[in-house]
């Protein structure tokens, strides 16, 4: 007969056990880090993948990927996570959705688990590798954060917008 303590050991190495394994079969996507989306955001604004920028002065820091009826962005701020966001308008528009997004920037952003793969019709896996597809600036004695900006500042970009964007990478301290 077992005691109490030999059962409640078989019971606890079960449990180490069947978590160690549900673990490893569906590992946790991590949401992205402010950081990495500012970063991304400073970059895609220079290879024009973002069509605009709102300030972070704003609620909500969107990065506009089209224009017209069909209006796709990602937005995020520093307790709102990166997602992507599909509206088709005039307002009230017929269809709005969103897919928020996990990994990491560069390169290896993701759909976040259990977000959709298809909002109003557009496969958001094609804008996730549009936005893996950017280019990280070289650092050059700035932050990567701050280099997609000061570069973006360079080929004519909006000096009080970039200011923004500059302010808010070193409020969060970006790498």
């Amino acid at each position: 007969m077992k005691t109490p303590h030999q059962s409640l050991c078989w019971r606890h190495a079960f449990c180490v056990l069947l978590l160690t394994s549900v673990a490893a079969v569906s590992p946790a996507i991590a949401q992205v880090s402010t950081c990495d989306a500012l970063t991304l955001y400073g970059n895609a604004y220079n290879e024009k993948l973002c069509k605009s920028l709102s300030p972070t002065t704003q609620n909500h820091w969107v990065c506009a990927l089209t224009d017209g009826t069909r209006d796709i962005h990602t937005t995020f701020n520093a307790l709102t996570l990166l997602h992507l966001t599909v509206r088709d308008n005039p307002s009230p528009p017929g269809c709005t959705g969103n897919s928020t997004l996990g990994g990491t920037w560069p390169g290896n952003l993701v759909i976040g688990m259990g977000q959709p793969a298809v909002v109003c019709g557009v496969n958001v896996q094609n804008w996730v590798d549009r936005l893996n597809a950017v280019n990280r600036l070289p650092a050059n004695g700035q932050t990567f954060c701050r280099a997609g900006f000061l570069a973006a500042l360079a080929n004519g970009a909006d000096p009080a917008l970039m200011q923004t964007y500059l302010n808010t990478c070193a409020a969060q301290a970006c790498p």
